[in-house]
């Protein structure tokens, strides 16, 4: 099903552990909505727009890295998260062929 809005790719909604970080991934989130061309990841630690971030999305068939720029961040309370209304919207630099083969599936 296809969603309103500016996202022209076709969005899963597969919860996988997403790792992210400034340099190294030490932060934990859990992506709200994947795409190839961005997530939507549900976490506390957010970063401002603009932010250049690395990704370890952990996908069944192994840990892809990403690198992406935060187009938009919510904080909130921490209980917040499940609802997705807190986490960052993130749009990928480049999408590996592991990530574009894994939303073939």
């Amino acid at each position: 099903r296809m969603t309103k809005g500016k996202q022209g790719s076709r969005r899963a909604h597969k919860r996988i552990e997403v790792r992210y970080g400034l340099d190294e991934p030490r932060f934990i989130g859990y992506s709200g909505n994947l795409s190839k061309s961005g997530i939507m990841v549900r976490a506390v630690r957010v970063f401002p727009p603009g932010s250049v971030l690395n990704l370890d999305l952990r996908l069944p068939g192994g840990t892809v890295r990403v690198c992406g720029v935060v187009v938009w961040a919510r904080e909130g309370p921490p209980q917040w998260v499940t609802t997705g209304r807190i986490g960052m919207g993130i749009t990928f630099i480049e999408s590996p062929p592991e990530l574009l083969a894994h939303l073939d599936r």
